[in-house]
């Protein structure tokens, strides 16, 4: 495949919207099963980083700032290694394919 700045970014972008989706409903969903438990409960040190449940949200957790730009780091970072195996793969074709003619 060609190396195209387009193609980069719209994988980055695709992978980091992607993450933060699966952030924001599995990984919420796995790691607060009950979410009205935190009504009464403090939440514990590893939740607080990316969890915030104050009076705005009626004490339910949800997710802070540092959730979502790690999320689309996250997914950013993904996204770019995908684009550098497809620009890899397509390096590895034409250079098999000169050696051979």
């Amino acid at each position: 495949m060609k190396e195209s700045k387009t193609l980069k970014w719209t994988l980055i972008s695709i992978c980091g919207i992607g993450m933060m989706l699966i952030s924001f409903t599995l990984l919420y969903d796995l790691l607060i099963p009950d979410i009205c438990y935190y009504h009464t409960h403090e939440m514990n040190s590893f939740l607080n980083l990316f969890y915030s449940a104050g009076p705005a949200s009626n004490g339910h957790p949800e997710p802070n700032i540092l959730n979502f730009i790690l999320s689309l780091s996250v997914g950013g970072i993904i996204g770019n290694g995908i684009y550098g195996i497809l620009t890899k793969k397509n390096e590895l074709k034409i250079k098999t394919t000169a050696n051979n003619v």
